[in-house]
C-alpha cells in the first residue's frame, strides 16, 4: 500500500531530521516524539534523546528542565512523585498547531495530584486531564512560563 510506504518514509525522515533522538516509530511512541518535535522547535528545547529518565530536554539559554507530553486526545500522564522543574503539555490539532494546555512549574501538577490523592498506573504515572491541567494553567505566572523562541 502506497500510504503506508509514504507514512514509514517520513517517520524514517523525521527520525534522521532528529538526529534519532526520537524515534517516530508506529508503535505507539508516535504522538509524544511529533509532541516533542514540535515544541521542542516552538520553545527552543534540546532534546535528550529516545532514553531520558525523567526530562525529555531542556530550553537553550535558560537551561529550563522540562517533560513535554502531546495528545490528540486530551489525554495527559504526569509522573509518580516527581517534582518537575517544568511541564508542557500540548494537544495536537489536526493541521499540526499546538494548544498549550500547561506550560509551567510541574510542582503545580504534582501538589495537586497529590492532594486529590489520585490513584496512580503502578506507581509510575497519573492521569490527569485536559481540564484539570487548563485550570491549574491559570495559575502559573507568565514568569514561571517556557516562552517561545522569537517573542
Amino acid at each position: 500500500m502506497v500510504e503506508i510506504k509514504e507514512l514509514l518514509r517520513i517517520t524514517d525522515n523525521l527520525r534522521m531530521k532528529y538526529d534519532d533522538k526520537l524515534d517516530f516509530s508506529l508503535d505507539g511512541r508516535l504522538v509524544g516524539d511529533i509532541g516533542e518535535a514540535l515544541v521542542s522547535e516552538k520553545y527552543d528545547i534540546e532534546l535528550h534523546g529516545k532514553n531520558a529518565q525523567v526530562y525529555d530536554g531542556y530550553q537553550r539559554g535558560t537551561n529550563k528542565k522540562v517533560q513535554i507530553k502531546s495528545s490528540f486526545k486530551y489525554n495527559f500522564n504526569y509522573p509518580y512523585s516527581k517534582d518537575l522543574d517544568y511541564y508542557i503539555a500540548v494537544h495536537i490539532e489536526p493541521d499540526g498547531e499546538l494548544e498549550v494546555i500547561f506550560n509551567g512549574p510541574g510542582k503545580i501538577v504534582h501538589d495537586f495530584l497529590k492532594g486529590r490523592k489520585r490513584k496512580t498506573y503502578k506507581d509510575i504515572w497519573y492521569t490527569i486531564s485536559a481540564n484539570h491541567l487548563k485550570m491549574l494553567n491559570e495559575m502559573v505566572k507568565e514568569e514561571d512560563r517556557i516562552h517561545p523562541i522569537n517573542t
